[in-house]
């Protein structure tokens, strides 16, 4: 099975982008989704930590980099125009969950979720995902990407995240949805 799409929340997105790391997102060679949420909730305040990286890179890779349109990022929005103090809690996990279920769908092999929240284990969040869907915390995907040699030193990257990031960075974590439990193997061996 091939991971055919990488699909991020916001955790990863900054933390790769405080690390200087955006770009193994790349290296599998599978189209990569931003849902429109995700966007939002990483760039809505241009002076955290990474929004202005992610801008950039976002601006650098139009090309292989996509941002999906989803209704829960536009019934946030309808939300926002009563009240633009309105908070995003759990609305990116649901957008990418969204954007998975749509492109799986579509007859791909498997998705990949990049997630950083310990929350992916709770409120049934695993029973919202479609089949196929592949999970990893940002430390797993780098070292599955340094056990593939695609990249030479996963910890430094984790390590320059959790100046800013703190040890949420250095989760390591795996799961798979039904039918993904191949690519789960595959990945953490």
């Amino acid at each position: 099975m091939n991971i055919a799409l990488i699909v991020t929340d916001a955790g990863p997105l900054i933390t790769l982008a405080v690390a200087d790391a955006l770009d193994t997102l790349k290296l599998l060679q599978a189209r990569i989704v931003i849902p429109d949420m995700v966007h939002f909730e990483v760039t809505r305040y241009a002076h955290k930590p990474g929004a202005q990286t992610v801008i950039a890179w976002l601006q650098a890779n139009r090309q292989v980099v996509e941002i999906a349109t989803t209704e829960e990022f536009a019934e946030f929005s309808e939300l926002l125009s009563i009240n633009p103090a309105a908070r995003t809690r759990n609305r990116g996990e649901h957008a990418a969950a969204e954007v998975l279920a749509n492109a799986l769908e579509e007859g791909i092999d498997v998705g990949l979720l990049l997630f950083e929240d310990s929350d992916i284990r709770k409120a049934n969040f695993l029973v919202r995902l479609p089949d196929n869907v592949l999970i990893l915390s940002t430390s797993t995907f780098l070292h599955g990407l340094q056990r593939r040699n695609l990249i030479q030193d996963a910890d430094a990257i984790l390590n320059r995240a959790t100046t800013v990031r703190g040890a949420t960075a250095l989760a390591e974590a795996a799961f798979a949805t039904k039918g993904a439990e191949a690519a789960l193997n595959a990945w953490t061996n």
